[in-house]
């Protein structure tokens, strides 16, 4: 197996550098080295995030429906991966969950998300993502409100350094 580089960089726009963090491979969400995790890998457009996924059955509720823990964090994560994605470390401040109807176990679902640009400030984002079946029914969606901590993480970063 190809051993990961120790770190990775991202350009943030909005501050106009370059941003070093830690590889997030063992994430739950999206580590590709997490044995136990979903191992989500994300397309991207400039606001949105895209994946397609199959649960499998570790990650059940009920038989054959997923977790709600799981849908909660599917859809946190999609979230999260677009602001790093534009080079913000952001943390969940709010997450607000509906679920319409079961996630199912082993069938191919969508996950989706953007930023909504005119909410948004330097500091807090609001967020939308949403899950939906092979048909396009919505199965679940959130609203979430995320905090920056770029500044926080590089001022941390920056004394390590020193």
């Amino acid at each position: 197996m190809k051993k990961l580089k120790s770190y990775v960089i991202i350009w943030n726009r909005e501050r106009g550098m370059r941003v070093k963090m830690e590889n997030p491979q063992k994430c739950f969400g999206c580590g590709q080295e997490n044995k136990d995790g979903l191992k989500l890998s994300f397309s991207y457009s400039e606001n949105k995030a895209w994946t397609e996924t199959k649960l499998e059955n570790k990650f059940q509720g009920f038989p054959g429906i997923a977790h709600g823990g799981i849908v909660t964090t599917l859809l946190d994560e999609v979230m999260a991966n677009i602001l790093m994605k534009k080079g913000l470390f952001a943390v969940t401040a709010k997450l607000e969950v509906r679920f319409k109807e079961p996630v199912p176990i082993e069938e191919n679902i969508l996950l989706a998300g953007e930023v909504d640009e005119e909410k948004s400030s330097s500091r807090l984002k609001y967020l939308s993502a949403w899950i939906e079946d092979e048909k396009g029914n919505v199965l679940a969606q959130a609203e979430g409100v995320f905090v920056d901590q770029t500044k926080k993480i590089m001022e941390r970063k920056s004394e390590e350094e020193s």
